[in-house]
């Protein structure tokens, strides 16, 4: 009897011990983004498609690209004005130069030429903006950025960012063929 006592307390011991375990994975989901931090990370990525859509329609011959680098310039550069005006608002940061990582990209793009620029600009489009996409909905979701204001830029840009993403895919497709 106390067997089966002893082995009773030591199966609730585990499933409690258990429990709780499961409870620590799931404050990884409550993680916030901070205010800053996102709009740091957004204003990178738009001033990186305004650059990249520059090189685009500079260095490429082939008119979608073209098209697609005009587009990227026109709608990140409103919504880079947009996000500089809010930020400006709330006295947030916008940084004056872009992360190491979008200078590689850029330089990267620079130094091709014809349908080597063409698929790789392409490539780079489709990524940054999954990354943007990943970024937004963060910030917008229920775990994403404190300030309320912000919360609604992150979600009300998050369609135009999936429509880019999309023919950015599209244009990928077209410029491998």
């Amino acid at each position: 009897m106390k067997r089966l006592r002893f082995l009773s307390t030591a199966i609730i011991a585990l499933v409690t011990v258990f429990a709780f375990q499961s409870c620590d994975d799931d404050d990884v989901d409550n993680i916030r983004i901070d205010n800053q931090t996102f709009v740091t990370k957004a204003s990178n990525s738009n001033t990186f498609e305004v650059a990249a859509g520059t090189l685009a329609i500079t260095k490429s011959d082939n008119q979608q690209v073209k098209n697609y680098g005009n587009k990227m310039i026109e709608d990140h550069t409103a919504v880079g004005i947009e996000l500089s005006a809010l930020a400006q608002s709330k006295d947030w940061t916008i940084p004056t130069e872009l992360e190491a990582q979008e200078k590689i990209k850029l330089a990267t793009l620079t130094a091709l030429t014809g349908t080597a620029f063409d698929k790789e600009y392409a490539k780079i489009m489709v990524e940054s903006h999954e990354d943007a996409i990943n970024l937004f909905t963060t910030a917008s979701g229920s775990n994403g950025v404190m300030d309320m204001e912000l919360k609604s830029f992150a979600s009300g840009k998050l369609p135009a960012l999936k429509t880019h993403l999309e023919e950015a895919q599209i244009l990928k497709t077209e410029v491998n063929n």
